[in-house]
């Protein structure tokens, strides 16, 4: 299995794979996978009375889901095919957490629970979000439509919309705003809107092991060299703003501690991946530091050959209607 994983990570960070050759596998992929669901739980028989056509996005436990800024990108993507086909959106998300959980219905109210859907094919298909292909044009003979399987590509960037950025921003503050408890955390903080510069680093397993199925371990020889080379980063950033406070994001508790050497801050909260870790403490602080992100004045993202090619600070600072400026080191 370690090899078929290996593979995989090779095939995603491969750009004549992702160019030429990932919407097709995804496709194939995809509707496999669409025909066991079919086997599974739809009938040719009616269940239910439907009014109304809605596209339904799913997050279903059975399967392995991608990280935080993966899911914002089909969801998203998936709002916007509703829009522009006319239909209704809303999502069923329950694992390994509880959406509405941490984030409220803002303009649009996209809550939903399996009892809205309908396994009738008198009713519903199932489609797959492939963000890399072509916007799908929905059929209004169909009442429902099902989304369990995506891929964390933006439609909007890949068909070139107009303006994607700011749209991206607009349908996502459409459907969302952080809960009570999300807003208390950044309370909490101390720090307020706009008043503070946002620094974001995402290591993965380069400095401690953080996520299955990536390969990207330092040699220990090696790490320090890393860790001073991305100092030299945020230096520059601090210099470069001066008299506005600096905060370092990242998924790596080593660095975090080690950046507590230089005149910047670092966040309170458990770190760790809600593909693999599904307590509590985790999810509020992926939650808040995207919401810190995107209220930031400015959004820096500092990057290595060794690191991870991150774009969660990238969407956190799109929700903020700002551009993250890359540094590499």
């Amino acid at each position: 299995m370690d090899i078929i994983e290996r593979i995989k990570c090779y095939l995603r960070a491969n750009k004549y794979y992702k160019k030429y050759l990932q919407t097709r596998v995804n496709d194939m992929r995809y509707n496999c996978r669409s025909c066991r669901y079919y086997i599974k739980y739809y009938s040719f028989g009616k269940d239910k009375e439907v009014t109304g056509n809605t596209l339904y996005f799913i997050i279903d436990p059975a399967i392995r889901h991608p990280g935080l800024s993966d899911r914002y990108k089909a969801i998203i993507g998936c709002y916007y095919i509703s829009k522009i086909n006319g239909f209704d959106f809303k999502i069923i998300y329950e694992t390994p957490f509880h959406l509405s959980d941490y984030l409220d219905v803002n303009d649009y109210n996209w809550l939903s629970t399996r009892d809205d859907l309908s396994y009738s094919l008198k009713n519903s298909r199932i489609i797959p979000y492939n963000g890399g292909g072509k916007i799908p044009r929905l059929n209004k003979s169909v009442k429902q439509y099902h989304v369990y399987s995506y891929i964390g590509y933006d439609i909007l960037e890949t068909n070139r919309i107009q303006d994607y950025k700011i749209l991206w921003g607009t349908l996502y503050n459409s459907l969302f705003k952080p809960k009570d408890i999300i807003i208390q955390r950044m309370n909490e903080t101390g720090f307020r809107k706009n008043e503070y510069i946002a620094v974001h680093l995402r290591f993965v397993n380069a400095l401690e092991y953080f996520e299955g199925d990536q390969f990207n371990a330092v040699p220990e020889r090696k790490k320090e060299e890393l860790i001073q080379r991305c100092f030299t980063g945020i230096k520059a950033i601090i210099d470069d703003n001066e008299d506005v406070p600096v905060i370092v994001f990242s998924d790596s508790s080593v660095f975090l501690n080690r950046v507590k050497e230089l005149p910047a801050h670092v966040l309170d909260g458990q770190i760790g991946h809600i593909s693999f870790n599904k307590e509590k403490d985790v999810a509020i602080k992926t939650f808040l530091d995207f919401y810190m992100i995107s209220e930031a004045r400015k959004v820096y993202v500092i990057h290595a050959p060794e690191m991870y090619d991150t774009v969660y600070s990238y969407y956190a600072a799109l929700v903020g209607y700002k551009d993250a400026v890359t540094v590499d080191v």
